[in-house]
């Protein structure tokens, strides 16, 4: 006979469901707590910020390097970071003491550059490659941080380069870009650790960001990165900017003085010491008419920029040399849709030529 009392076979009191909303309770904060860790640090409302350094302002102001520094302290999971040179103690220190608290921090170097910095790290227990590669350079400058934040341009972590040389930084908020980077530094480690290479594009060729910014993204020497390099610059109608430490490439030279022949107003800046070069486009312009100066900072003026028509703006580890297209590993960002930025390094441009 089936018994359908509902009398309790224990008087006992169910402890199991009040155990229960306290275990899911405590998941639910632990994810709070996780999710909060992974988000601040976030100190605007918009998913991009450009950074410039500050020649000579001395070590007390924010400076490239203290900004850097503050991103690594509120990195919560992951740090990629591919760095051409690093001879900064303070950030170093940031990168050991991330490491230590149990972010996942890996780093890509070239090879000529393994000093005292890089040796720390590798002794803190961080994972370090590099490219062992004599005759081409791992230019990278870039920091990919909790697979959200990307750091690009031409700051190298060095105490020159935030405190001698003309650089810039964007740092931009965007899981789609920051996967397009990590990939690329996924690629960096594969090559060197079994020896192949994809030759892939970026995953998403195109992010857009949510305020309407539109970036493209291209890594040499893997990728084709002159031909929209040169779309970019085709297209110009009314104005280009540009700053280059190091501009040999005859190509995007031509293109250059072609839209000068037609009627856009260009203007340049060139590192004074590398326009010296034979190869340097400088005064192939300078006799074409162009409006070409040369850096007068004791330092280098180390940008790799262009902008086009005052909203399209050309970034990144990527000199405008022959060697970055085709030997170099670079990132260069297109950057289009966007006034503001475009407007903050044409004042770049003004102040380092005033």
């Amino acid at each position: 006979m089936t018994n359908t009392s509902t009398t309790p076979k224990s008087s006992k009191p169910n402890l199991f469901i009040p155990f229960l909303l306290i275990f899911l309770c405590a998941v639910a904060i632990g994810f709070g707590i996780r999710y909060y860790r992974s988000t601040r640090g976030t100190t605007t409302n918009i998913p991009w910020e450009v950074y410039f350094s500050e020649v000579n302002a001395g070590a007390n102001h924010y400076s490239l390097e203290k900004r850097l520094v503050t991103r690594l302290t509120d990195a919560a999971l992951r740090i990629d970071a591919a760095l051409y040179d690093l001879d900064s103690v303070p950030i170093a220190d940031a990168l050991i003491e991330a490491h230590r608290r149990g972010c996942q921090v890996q780093i890509f170097t070239e090879t000529d550059n393994i000093e005292e910095q890089i040796r720390r790290l590798q002794a803190a227990g961080i994972p370090v490659m590099d490219d062992k590669d004599p005759d081409s350079y791992m230019h990278h400058k870039f920091v990919v941080i909790d697979e959200r934040y990307v750091w690009t341009g031409s700051y190298n972590t060095t105490y020159n380069g935030a405190y001698k040389n003309n650089n810039n930084v964007i740092l931009i908020d965007s899981v789609q870009l920051a996967y397009n980077f990590t990939q690329e530094f996924r690629e960096l480690f594969l090559r060197e650790e079994v020896g192949q290479s994809s030759e892939r594009s970026a995953v998403y060729s195109q992010v857009t960001l949510r305020d309407g910014t539109q970036i493209a993204t291209y890594f040499s020497p893997d990728t084709d990165t002159i031909s929209p390099l040169l779309k970019e610059i085709q297209s110009a109608e009314q104005s280009i900017h540009f700053m280059a430490f190091s501009f040999t490439h005859d190509t995007l030279g031509a293109a250059i003085r072609d839209r000068f022949e037609a009627g856009v107003d260009v203007q340049g800046v060139f590192e004074k010491r590398q326009a010296n070069n034979r190869y340097a486009e400088y005064k192939s312009m300078k006799d074409a008419g162009l409006s070409v100066v040369l850096d007068e900072n004791r330092g280098a003026m180390h940008h790799k920029v262009i902008v086009i028509d005052g909203e399209t703006v050309v970034t990144g580890s990527y000199n405008f040399s022959k060697n970055a297209e085709t030997r170099n590993s670079e990132n260069l960002l297109i950057i289009k849709g966007n006034q503001e930025i475009a407007g903050a390094y044409i004042a770049e441009f003004q102040r380092i030529t005033r």
